[in-house]
């Protein structure tokens, strides 16, 4: 699925002016209902346009994303290579994140809000901690660098006019 074909289908879902953002599967919208809501009607249409369940919707809140932001626990990794963090966003409202406070590997772990960010300390993709043993642990999940998540956050908080808006 092409992201024009996803902004389309959503659009026809009745969405407002959803906006894809870069090309990893980042959908700006506005709409009305819970977050929940909307992930399930989101989780429609990309069932609609041909992928799996395994491809779920993770909905989250401006608010949502400006928490992460202003939360940042590893300040200076932020500033200085944000492209080694990540951010795991869950379908679940409340992930398993127990194992994080026993982590013993070489990156550094926070949950902020049912989110985790990780310090990867390098590049992410020499680190053993992957997606796949995250989802693992503690269920479906996207994750995102530091840089997709202001951006996000960014934008998704300038398109708020007053009604709950979602990316």
């Amino acid at each position: 699925m092409s992201m024009s074909q996803w902004r389309d289908a959503v659009g026809a879902r009745g969405f407002d002016a959803p906006e894809t953002l870069l090309a990893t599967g980042n959908m700006i919208v506005g709409g009305n209902g819970t977050t929940r809501d909307m992930a399930a009607a989101m989780d429609a249409v990309v069932t609609a346009c041909g992928l799996t369940d395994a491809n779920r919707a993770i909905v989250r809140t401006p608010q949502s994303l400006r928490t992460l932001c202003d939360a940042d626990p590893f300040t200076e990794a932020s500033r200085e290579r944000p492209s080694q963090m990540g951010v795991y966003f869950f379908a679940e409202s409340e992930p398993d994140l127990g194992w994080v406070a026993d982590y013993q590997g070489p990156e550094r772990l926070a949950v902020v809000e049912g989110h985790l960010i990780i310090d990867y300390g390098g590049p992410i993709s020499k680190s053993t901690l992957t997606g796949k043993s995250i989802e693992k642990l503690s269920g479906p999940a996207t994750a995102r660098n530091w840089n997709t998540l202001r951006l996000l956050a960014e934008r998704a908080s300038g398109r708020e006019q007053g009604s709950d808006r979602s990316s």
